[in-house]
């Protein structure tokens, strides 16, 4: 399967698109890609009022002869890129040439090109393990089971999930808490749709995959230009509303519905908006498959963004987004079981901006707050809570001249937290028996400032991040130093740097002893090989030393044979030293015809000392294999096919076991036990089918096509025989989903 892949990925079709007329013509033009200004070949360009369509040849270029005088249509529709409608007039003895740029998915349509060169000047210089998703690779990657960007870097190089029901995910060993989840320039944990309180039924993001113009993925040593954490940062940008004219995109499958309305603000043009919303159904269809399964989580959300131009240097946005997540599950216990949950969570957010051509000012406040209620089989209130932050952001940037550059912004932030979680009991009627109540705010404030030297052939960066957070009493400081040099057909990538967690209100306010922020230092060695203008292979080694890391003060053990019980309510310590070192392999080819995707293998190694006890133990997260496919094909501008393949060794099963998932025994040491090898295919297809003002698509997807019965870790029992008992549960079974999307 491997070798076929490679093959895949290195077959590069030389079918010729037919060529335009070389004569001049009334109406003629370019197709480009809006991302990199690149031609694209082969694609249908209709005249609608004449009913005439011809193709674009090798440089994009298309014509159509003997156009009389009139107001016309051209429609432009091929796979993968948005559907593009322009009207134009046509006087007597005028001719018309044009250049439509493409979004790629589902962006909007504008009048602008977005160079190469010029978007590669402005990438992050030294960062070796950096993955971006555009629009459409979102699209192909999200599922449309799930319909989740976050999943969709699930499937990049180096990014570890082998619990199929939780759209977070774990990247070089760290803890999915540890990983920075950033939206639109908004740090924060909360906009997943997800029930709280319980960290075993489920989450997806609060985000809609079509409204987003990409995704990236960073590891290891970066700038820290958006908050503090110790792991990777993902970050996720909504794209504006079309400035062209009002369009809709409406999607429905066996799984879910969204739509999405966009359109231009204000009379020139000076704005646009953009509102979507979607509802999933997915725990509905998984138990109609397999009714072994008796959970379900189903979620609704809203997204919208509006943007305006206040002056031709000067723009507003204002970003919504909200989500409401319900689980229910019909067979638990009488006393603590969770029967039904709701969870509901928001974000608003205010951007100001400033460009200029040496400067680029930013500001941007926003608000994001979440709440839950959990409620038991006796319709018992289980646990309650509420989360609020508010924070403001500015960020500066200015071009000092030639290769040199300054960035710098500050982060003050007020977090408040309060949550009840409660024990029943059914003896003697149904009781309380313990109650945690936690209630607490904190105040944060941080500032980041780099100096960039950047030329066609070479970059260096060297910065830090200064960081306080008044619950804990603690500063942080963390400098990083960047540096690539190109060589030809080579690219090498160098880095090094420290991070910073500061925990979470109720972490600190329960913790068995005082707790320290986490802290972490890293390097990263990496080059980077151009074996054709579209395929790369880049490889990248990486070690990470860690402090101060947290885990839980007391779990279910056995202590000289005898079994020791966790309490009720958890408590945490930060008394862990770490360390973790890996190798990551890629080959990829990104390309706008033929076989595109990438091929991936990652070593890693991550292991923990506890500083009080001295245990050695297996991270929580430590995947030592991991092996990640995605290969699409384009059969024609009308048809697309596409397999995603995961493969892992998996991760230990958490606690102090032994023995392996089918037969499982409490242990008096930590992480023995592992998941069984994690396997996932998915297959998808989609078909268009172009109108004279409309384009639909058909798309099936087939989650787990092989129905492999792959595991998850659930909270168990532990029997008077030292048999662990229900600690496991079966993930997504073979699901099947069909659906239509329409655009006008």
């Amino acid at each position: 399967m491997i070798a076929g892949a490679l093959l895949l990925l290195m077959w590069l079709p030389q079918s010729p698109a037919p060529q335009a007329p070389s004569s001049p013509a009334p109406v003629s033009g370019t197709v480009v890609a809006q991302s990199t200004g690149a031609p694209l070949a082969d694609v249908p360009v209709r005249l609608v009022e004449l009913n005439r369509t011809v193709r674009t040849d090798a440089r994009g270029r298309f014509a159509f002869d003997h156009v009389p005088p009139g107001t016309y249509t051209i429609t432009v529709s091929t796979i993968g890129y948005i559907f593009v409608k322009r009207r134009f007039q046509l006087l007597a003895d005028m001719t018309i040439d044009t250049t439509i740029p493409l979004a790629e998915g589902t962006g909007g349509y504008q009048d602008t090109v977005t160079v190469a060169a010029d978007a590669a000047r402005t990438a992050d210089v030294g960062v070796s393990s950096s993955s971006e998703l555009g629009s459409a690779d979102l699209q192909a990657l999200r599922g449309i089971a799930g319909d989740d960007p976050m999943r969709a870097l699930q499937s990049l190089p180096g990014a570890v999930a082998s619990d199929e029901f939780q759209a977070q995910f774990s990247v070089r060993g760290s803890a999915p808490r540890q990983v920075g989840v950033v939206i639109d320039g908004v740090a924060t944990p909360l906009l997943l749709n997800e029930i709280r309180g319980r960290n075993d039924s489920g989450s997806i993001a609060m985000i809609n995959s079509d409204v987003l113009d990409r995704a990236v993925l960073e590891a290891g040593a970066r700038p820290e230009r958006d908050g503090d954490w110790l792991g990777a940062t993902a970050v996720f940008d909504v794209r504006e509303g079309s400035h062209d004219r009002v369009q809709f995109r409406g999607a429905a499958s066996g799984t879910s519905t969204s739509f999405v309305f966009e359109g231009p603000l204000g009379g020139g043009h000076h704005g646009s908006w953009l509102v979507s919303a979607r509802k999933s159904y997915l725990g509905w269809l998984i138990q109609k498959i397999d009714p072994s399964i008796d959970s379900r989580v189903n979620f609704e959300d809203l997204q919208s963004k509006f943007a305006y131009d206040i002056t031709p240097h000067q723009k507003l946005q204002l970003l919504v987004i909200g989500g409401n997540a319900t689980y229910e599950q019909d067979q638990t216990s009488a006393a603590n079981g969770l029967q039904n949950a709701n969870s509901k969570g928001g974000l608003a957010s205010l951007a100001w901006s400033y460009t200029a051509p040496k400067i680029i000012l930013t500001e941007r406040v926003s608000y994001v707050a979440s709440t839950f209620r959990n409620i038991g089989l006796l319709d018992q209130e289980l646990d309650r809570g509420r989360e609020g932050q508010v924070i403001d952001r500015v960020d500066a940037l200015w071009l000092l001249g030639g290769p040199w550059s300054v960035e710098a912004g500050g982060i003050a932030e007020s977090q408040s937290q309060n949550a009840i979680l409660r024990q029943y009991s059914t003896t003697g009627g149904l009781h309380v028996t313990a109650e945690r109540d936690t209630d607490g705010d904190t105040t944060r404030g941080g500032g980041f400032a780099q100096l960039v030297w950047r030329t066609p052939k070479s970059g260096f960066v060297v910065g830090g991040r200064s960081s306080r957070d008044s619950l804990l009493q603690a500063t942080t400081t963390r400098p990083w130093v960047l540096a690539e040099r190109t060589v030809g057909p080579l690219t090498f990538r160098a880095g090094a740097g420290r991070t910073a967690q500061f925990e979470d209100i109720d972490v600190v306010k329960n913790a068995a002893l005082p707790v320290a922020p986490e802290r972490a230092s890293g390097v990263d060695l990496g080059a980077e090989y151009r074996i054709t203008r579209t395929l790369q292979f880049q490889i990248t080694g990486y070690g990470r030393d860690e402090t101060d890391a947290l885990r839980l003060a007391a779990e279910t053990r056995l202590v000289n044979g005898k079994i020791v019980n966790a309490p009720i309510f958890p408590s945490f310590e930060s008394t862990l030293d770490g360390r973790s070192r890996g190798l990551e392999l890629s080959l990829r080819r990104r390309a706008t015809s033929g076989i595109t995707g990438w091929i991936s293998y990652a070593y890693a190694h991550t292991r923990y000392r506890d500083t009080l006890t001295h245990e050695q133990f297996d991270g929580d997260f430590d995947q030592r294999h991991t092996f990640n496919m995605f290969v699409q094909g384009r059969i024609s501008d009308r048809t697309t096919v596409n397999a995603k393949l995961r493969v892992g060794s998996n991760v230990p099963i958490v606690g102090y076991f032994s023995g392996t998932a089918s037969s499982l025994v409490l242990s008096d040491q930590r992480n023995l036990a592992r998941l069984p090898t994690y396997a996932r295919l998915d297959v998808r297809a989609d078909r268009t089918f172009t109108f004279t003002h409309a384009r639909m698509t058909l798309f099936l997807e087939i989650v787990n096509v092989l129905n492999r019965q792959n595991l998850r870790q659930t909270p168990g029992s532990v029997s008077t025989s030292l048999s662990a008992l229900n600690f496991t549960q079966r993930e997504v079974p073979f699901v099947p989903s069909i659906g239509v999307r329409i655009e006008f």
